[in-house]
């Protein structure tokens, strides 16, 4: 497993968004957001997905062709007109890349490669220029979340601006990026601060490039400067954005509405949605930019599929959850139409027929067996909703295996069942695998620096939620999230209900 921020976390502060009056997490590979319902879970978890969607697939060229072809200079690297190398730096990247690369092995997805000054000069430079475009990431952050004003995102009643940071720092000895978003009424600001001299580092692929191509590309410029800086910012991004440069997808709340009604949106009714893609938007958006991206995810099942190196946790899901098979044919539309199997049926039944569980879960089984790859994000909201409690603690610990696996994962809950487990499979890390056998789930651990709970508190002063991360305590062995005080109360109101009653007898 690729671990992106096991020493230098990025870290996302919210201030004033939404219901959120403020909040300071890192993203881990294992990230819980668990509390009271409207107290911002979501609201956190579709930021989270609209800053991948403009760091991640916007600036690198990730996105999908439909992405690009409806957003100008979508690779803000490319705007760099003014690239103009000075001899001095033209000899020192050329220098550079002999050494670096050539007859070099292109190095494993692990390995990084450090870019020497004034060359990481450049890459710095790259960044800066983001603060030009604040309001093409205010743009998103409203796509996802299917508002038209910006003043929608500020916290209700409050009157400062919504603000949104996050830092990274590269290395031990440097001072973090911060990238700084200020929303108020009518607009999006975002400031960057990148000190000099901050190292930079290389990952592989570089945006589809090998770095013998980019080795190329450095020795023989030929006036390709500002080809070459975007080359070289995208190669950073992995170094420098960590999960959030990750491919990520989402699947939303309703997910289950959504699967029994896909055979009634078609393709062309998603390319044409307000929110889907980066059109302009209409006075009332039809679909938020999670389901839209969802629903047109769902659509190319329904073509030709591959497997991907996941699919066997999709087995796993079906096998120890769902006791059947999802599958997917095409139907006379081309758009896909899901079934559900259970074990010893020779039928299909059509998933609107099989259970509210199998229908939550079919997505998800979907998603690992044709789209996740590792080093993949996955959010999904509530993947509790409507599973018996033995199966959630059966589902919780198939996450934890995916997460081993190398796909990193978000979840928003408010299920017991599934912190309670996930408090097991964290301390289970602390025994050797000769300790763990014989314990149901024992196969699978995850360190505490890998799991990551935080706790949404409703407040009154401030008005709004206030986050915090909710640390695995070493008495009880769970994560204290507040459930036991719902459990205490249930049980004080019985013991007053026994005791009036066997007065009155």
């Amino acid at each position: 497993m690729t671990d992106l921020n096991a020493q230098n976390p990025l870290e996302l502060e919210v201030k004033n968004f939404g219901p959120i009056a403020e909040a300071k997490i890192d993203l881990r590979p294992f990230t819980v957001f668990v509390g009271p319902s409207n107290t911002g879970k979501s609201y956190l978890a579709i930021l989270i997905y609209a800053l991948h969607r403009f760091f991640g697939d916007r600036l690198s060229g990730n996105a999908p062709d439909d992405y690009r072809h409806h957003t100008p200079h979508y690779n803000i690297f490319w705007d760099n007109r003014d690239c103009q190398l000075s001899a001095e730096t033209r000899n020192k990247i050329v220098e550079w890349a002999e050494q670096t690369f050539v007859e070099k092995k292109e190095p494993s997805n692990k390995e990084s490669i450090p870019i020497p000054e004034p060359i990481a000069g450049l890459v710095r430079s790259a960044y800066r220029r983001f603060d030009k475009y604040g309001f093409k990431l205010g743009d998103e952050i409203r796509r996802c979340f299917g508002i038209n004003q910006t003043k929608a995102l500020i916290r209700n009643g409050n009157t400062r601006n919504a603000q949104v940071i996050f830092r990274r720092s590269v290395s031990e000895d440097s001072k973090p990026f911060v990238y700084g978003l200020t929303i108020d009424a009518q607009k999006s600001v975002l400031e960057t601060t990148i000190p000099e001299q901050t190292p930079m580092r290389l990952k592989s692929p570089v945006d589809n490039l090998s770095f013998q191509d980019l080795c190329r590309m450095s020795i023989d410029l030929k006036g390709n400067e500002p080809v070459f800086t975007s080359r070289l910012a995208t190669a950073a991004m992995t170094h420098v954005f960590g999960p959030f440069y990750l491919p990520m997808f989402y699947l939303p709340a309703d997910r289950t509405g959504i699967m029994h009604a896909h055979m009634a949106l078609t393709s062309a009714l998603i390319r044409s949605a307000p929110m889907a893609g980066l059109r302009q938007t209409p006075p009332t958006p039809m679909l938020s930019g999670v389901l839209a991206d969802f629903i047109e995810q769902l659509i190319p099942l329904g073509g030709p599929l591959h497997e991907t190196s996941q699919s066997h946790l999709g087995d796993q899901i079906e096998k120890c959850v769902l006791r059947g098979i999802v599958n997917v044919k095409t139907s006379e539309t081309g758009s896909p139409r899901f079934t559900y199997r259970q074990q010893g049926w020779k039928t299909d039944l059509p998933l609107m027929n099989a259970s509210s569980m199998v229908s939550e879960l079919a997505p998800v089984v979907l998603y690992l067996r044709h789209v996740v790859q590792p080093d993949n994000v996955l959010i999904i909201e509530e993947p509790e909703s409507h599973l018996h409690p033995a199966m959630q603690v059966e589902f919780t610990r198939q996450l934890a295996a995916l997460v081993r696996a190398g796909v990193r994962v978000l979840i928003t809950t408010h299920s017991e069942w599934v912190l309670e487990e996930l408090a097991n499979i964290v301390r289970l890390s602390g025994l050797s695998k000769a300790e763990r056998k014989g314990i149901e789930g024992g196969d699978v651990a995850l360190r505490p620096e890998e799991v990551g709970a935080w706790l949404f508190q409703p407040k009154n002063r401030p008005k709004g939620s206030v986050v915090k991360e909710i640390p695995l305590d070493d008495n009880s062995g769970l994560f204290p999230s507040g459930f036991d005080e719902v459990a205490v109360a249930l049980h004080n109101n019985w013991a007053e209900i026994s005791s009036r009653g066997g007065a009155s007898g």
